[in-house]
């Protein structure tokens, strides 16, 4: 080959890899097509020491393997939680006296061992549990004093132990439990003292809760 014609190929593979890369991938999003969700190993803790801090540690996060831990913060919203779709473990949202929603889980599908929400005394909705569709071990909603419905569990179907429903003053209805066909341990319905009716659980059966059916100590509930 002479000089001349070598210059002139290393000129032209020069331009085309310029152009879209010389023996390149002719697919640059094949790499991106094929990456699995950001994951998560272990447990993450968001509390009132670090409350920043433990939420920029895991607001990448796609699926948590671990559990989740939000208590005692000032947090309003979830907001950065918005990539999360599964954790493996335990998720608790507890006594998040500011918490007045949950829309930043919207992605959330499934729990894979309980799922406590608890005294958070301004949480007025679960709309942005409408993803969740499985949560694997126990279930508590309890002492939310100002939840009115739990409309925002319409798309769960299965609980793999305890449901339990108690102390949430403001409740008036179960409605948002109509797609729950199994509870694979007890069920309880305790002291919500505005609960009016249990129309709610009619996708339910004495044979599809696995344990026990306790409804109590709710003051107005007529039937």
């Amino acid at each position: 080959m002479s000089l001349a014609k070598f210059w002139m190929l290393l000129l032209a593979c020069l331009l085309i890899e310029a152009l879209v890369g010389c023996g390149g991938d002719d697919d640059p999003g094949d790499d991106d097509d094929s990456a699995g969700p950001i994951t998560c190993a272990g447990d993450y803790t968001v509390d009132s020491t670090n409350t920043v801090g433990g939420m920029a540690a895991i607001a990448d996060c796609e699926v948590i393997t671990g559990g989740l831990y939000i208590v005692g913060t000032s947090l309003t919203n979830l907001d950065g939680l918005s990539n999360l779709t599964s954790v493996g473990g335990d998720m608790r949202i507890d006594e998040n006296n500011y918490l007045t929603h949950v829309i930043g889980l919207a992605l959330l599908v499934s729990v894979g061992d309980d799922l406590y929400i608890q005294g958070n005394r301004e949480l007025t909705t679960l709309d942005g549990l409408a993803g969740l569709n499985l949560v694997g071990g126990r279930m508590r909603i309890g002492h939310n004093n100002s939840l009115t419905d739990l409309d925002g569990l319409s798309n769960l179907t299965s609980v793999g132990d305890d449901l339990r429903i108690q102390h949430n003053d403001s409740l008036t209805n179960l409605n948002g439990l109509s797609n729950l066909a199994s509870v694979d341990h007890d069920l309880h319905i305790k002291g919500n003292n505005f609960l009016t009716n249990l129309d709610g659980l009619a996708g339910l059966t004495l044979t599809s809760v696995g344990g026990q059916l306790w409804i109590s100590d709710n003051a107005v509930l007529s039937n």
